[in-house]
């Protein structure tokens, strides 16, 4: 009898545990049911181009471009100021983040290892620490802070993918050149050594020609950079040998 009256006490235990956990399970989904879903906001889809020229710290220039995921131009702006190329390039990001009006889903495209980098790897931590850091214990600011904390400003209300585009020179028949080729031939000198020719000018800033399609002509000039700096290496493998 005691047997069987402890069975029947566990059998019961467990039913009502059963019942507790569907009653918990029904009352979470009405109270799901009962607060409005918050529809996720409705960004805009942008694309913004930066990039920067710099042959001396006193003569620099910046430029960003921002146009619609369709390709149509929105804005567009430059200026010449002072400072390294890294600095001007923040430059132009800050302000093309800050251009846009509204929050936005934004694809931040450039060749600047520093900036895309920064803003992958180091931006988080530079955040934690007020964008200070301990040098040989004295605290000191990061490199650009001022610009950085206006970056981490527009990440606050902007949706923004960092993406670091390359070319790289992957065929260069010696034999034949191209109809279209981006570089033109060296002339050896009476010595046998190759001679540099510079084909292009010092730091030439990108071409936005193109109403229609901003990005192919910035990848346009990325591989146009890409061939003159491989046909530059070329010219002086020979000479320095």
């Amino acid at each position: 009898m005691t047997q069987h009256s402890i069975q029947i006490a566990s059998d019961s235990l467990a039913l009502n545990r059963l019942e507790y956990a569907e009653r918990a399970v029904a009352e979470s989904l009405r109270s799901d049911d009962d607060v409005e879903s918050t529809p996720a906001p409705n960004l805009a889809s942008l694309l913004l181009v930066v990039s920067a020229q710099s042959s001396t710290l006193d003569d620099g220039r910046w430029q960003f471009a921002i146009e619609t995921a369709a390709g149509e131009p929105i804005l567009e702006a430059q200026d010449c100021e002072r400072g390294d190329l890294n600095r001007l390039t923040l430059l132009a990001a800050v302000r093309g983040l800050e251009a846009i009006d509204g929050p936005s889903g934004v694809t931040l495209l450039s060749h600047n290892r520093y900036l895309i980098r920064s803003l992958t790897d180091s931006l988080p931590r530079w955040r934690r620490s007020d964008f200070v850091w301990d040098h040989f214990g004295r605290r000191v600011e990061v490199q650009h802070a001022d610009l950085w904390r206006r970056i981490d400003h527009a990440l606050s209300i902007h949706e923004v993918q960092a993406c670091l585009l390359t070319a790289r020179m992957v065929s260069r028949p010696a034999a034949v050149a191209p109809k279209n080729s981006l570089t033109v031939p060296a002339t050896p000198n009476p010595t046998g050594h190759v001679a540099p020719t510079r084909i292009d000018s010092p730091h030439e800033e990108p071409s936005f020609s193109h109403n229609g399609n901003r990005l192919r002509d910035w990848l346009l000039q990325s591989a146009v950079d890409t061939s003159h700096r491989a046909h530059r290496i070329a010219m002086m493998g020979p000479a320095g040998s």
